[in-house]
């Protein structure tokens, strides 16, 4: 717990700059006191633990069996909860796989990334995607590709992925586009 207390005992006059940092350092204590309500962590989860929330925001039309990915219990591959107030609220899974018609070992491929819908906007999927990043950067990797919704597709530009090819339809999952960056 913060609690700072300013009384003044006195009259004084400060200078613009003493009243800007003055200013500022309440903003900051502020914003302090009110990101303790908002903490977000993020961990390596089991596979299994990402198939509620692929569920209910990816693909609530597949059974529960058709959300078992190929490659999900790769040693490689990795699964990342954000737990937002104590809860599950956002999932990415990224696994060591070419692109189409590539042969290498140095490329990473992200699956099933979703937050829920409550904490949509607050910035935990760019949280997500740092965490995928460092670790294929941790892991020596240089490619990171995804099939992202082409609705998402200026989220994962902001992190520098790039549009590959043409606009394609999965069956059933709606517009995609291949995303591509170099690390």
């Amino acid at each position: 717990t913060l609690i700072i207390s300013v009384s003044f005992l006195f009259t004084a006059e400060f200078t613009d700059l003493e009243l800007n940092f003055y200013k500022k350092s309440l903003i900051f204590i502020n914003s302090l006191q009110h990101m303790k309500d908002h903490i977000s962590e993020i961990r390596q989860i089991l596979s299994a633990d990402t198939r509620l929330l692929r569920h209910q925001v990816l693909r609530p039309n597949q059974s529960p069996e058709e959300l078992i990915y190929p490659g999900d219990d790769s040693n490689d591959s990795v699964h990342f909860g954000l737990f937002y107030k104590g809860a599950l609220n956002g999932i990415a899974s990224i696994y060591k796989e070419p692109m189409e018609n590539e042969i290498n070992d140095h490329s990473w491929r992200l699956r099933g990334m979703a937050t829920s819908e409550e904490t949509r906007g607050m910035g935990l999927g760019r949280e997500l995607m740092n965490a995928c990043i460092e670790h294929i950067r941790s892991k020596k990797g240089k490619v990171f590709w995804c099939n992202a919704r082409t609705t998402a597709e200026k989220f994962y530009e902001k992190f520098g992925m790039k549009r590959k090819g043409e606009v394609f339809y999965p069956e059933g999952l709606g517009e995609h586009v291949v995303m591509k960056m170099d690390l």
